[in-house]
């Protein structure tokens, strides 16, 4: 008996394989063309230069029996450029007469090259209307690349869902504060 529980025990550590080590993670690659080399960026530069974006927005739509259909709002801005930092100085936003309904920053807030911000308005605030739009206030380098703004809209109706967008517009005269 005491031979057959050795053979078992030799058979069971003979069938043991260690643990295999996971393989190194894959090195950076290189260029397919010899000195081929990616292009070096370089951040913008110069004098400061003042900007405003116009983005639209839909806090409501209009549906078949008559009754709105309320919308919650997202916006998002971002910060496109890969290598200038830029700041938000001001994001209004305004309903269907054209009267600012709230003012979203009580500072600037700086965002850096790529980084997203975004504001949001919820589906019960009706105060914007099927008008309402944002002006986002901003500053940074003069050759900077200008913002992506957005705004995305989702909102339900009986079994029915909406979802949209709309993209910002940078003016050329800003707006006075």
């Amino acid at each position: 008996m005491n031979r057959l529980l050795t053979l078992a025990a030799i058979f069971a550590l003979c069938g043991c394989q260690p643990t295999p080590t996971p393989p190194a993670a894959p090195e950076a690659e290189e260029p397919t063309e010899p000195g081929v080399e990616p292009p070096e960026v370089t951040p913008a530069v110069g004098p400061s230069r003042n900007r405003t974006v116009y983005v639209p927005a839909y806090s409501s739509i209009g549906a078949p029996d008559g009754r709105p259909t309320l919308l919650e709002i997202t916006l998002s801005v971002r910060n496109i450029d890969p290598t200038s930092t830029i700041t938000l100085t001001h994001v209004d936003y305004f309903d269907t007469s054209g009267n600012r309904v709230r003012r979203y920053l009580r500072a600037p807030r700086t965002l850096a090259p790529l980084e997203t911000a975004e504001f949001f308005v919820a589906a019960m605030d009706e105060a914007g209307g099927s008008g309402a739009n944002f002006l986002v206030y901003w500053e940074g380098p003069a050759d900077a690349h200008p913002l992506l703004t957005e705004t995305v809209m989702v909102g339900h109706a009986g079994g029915g869902h909406y979802s949209f967008t709309s993209r910002g517009v940078e003016l050329e005269r800003p707006p006075e504060l």
